[in-house]
């Protein structure tokens, strides 16, 4: 009998993570990491924006493996059902910070904190860093317990250029509160998209997941990418 096709397990309930990856033929599983991202930034203020990205994503990828050995797999969610044969897991966790004048910038929450970073941001070219941890996760039976036997890390930057918004389009897009909880109050997917002109680097890491990065960080533990496709239309 043929083994199973490894599942990969989204450590994020990002929509446009998961809308990157259905696209790219993989329908993932979703278990939401539980990481105060605030308080872990605030405890590494001396962080540069790659070890600050880089320490996010792991403590994602590390609070989602201590919800999987405490028996979350109940709580797996994800269009496409975990089968109970499936014996090898990839975790994917992923965290965007964006670079200005060399320091991190985070979400900014409220109105006040995006309008202040867009006042700094408008006409300039910061870069945006996704941080990627993948970790390869085995089980012996469907009872037993996930095991972590190897993991990965790398961070992509990609430069983007931004627009300078007129102050009543500004206004009209912190009124949508999109900007709010995405990385540098800024997307390039959704009402954010209009403000960016360019972009020098993988648009996907713009998103929030890279593509070529995963696919290369995977091979390095054996997984080949397209044992990964399972989303319908994938396949043929």
């Amino acid at each position: 009998m043929t083994a199973p096709s490894p599942r990969l397990l989204l450590a994020s309930a990002s929509p446009s993570r998961r809308r990157i990856l259905r696209a790219a033929g993989i329908e993932p599983l979703v278990l939401a990491s539980e990481v105060d991202e605030d308080a872990l930034e605030a405890a590494h203020p001396h962080a540069d924006v790659h070890e600050l990205a880089s320490l996010l994503a792991e403590a994602k990828a590390r609070s989602v493996l201590a919800q999987l050995e405490a028996g979350a797999p109940a709580a797996i969610a994800g269009d496409a059902p975990l089968d109970p044969s499936v014996r090898t897991l990839v975790l994917v966790a992923c965290d965007s910070v964006l670079e200005l004048d060399g320091r991190p910038v985070g979400k900014p929450h409220t109105a006040h904190r995006t309008r202040e970073l867009w006042d700094r941001m408008a006409g300039t070219s910061p870069v945006l860093w996704s941080a990627h941890w993948a970790g390869l996760l085995t089980r012996e039976s469907a009872q037993a317990p996930w095991t972590l036997t190897d993991h990965r890390a790398a961070a992509g930057a990609t430069t983007v250029r931004l627009a300078s918004p007129e102050p009543e389009e500004l206004e009209a897009y912190i009124r949508t509160e999109e900007p709010f909880e995405v990385a540098g109050a800024l997307t390039i997917d959704g009402l954010g998209g209009a403000f960016v002109t360019g972009i020098d680097g993988d648009h996907h890491n713009v998103i929030g997941l890279s593509l070529p990065l995963l696919r290369r960080l995977l091979a390095d533990m054996g997984v080949r990418w397209t044992d990964l496709w399972n989303a319908p239309g994938a396949l043929g």
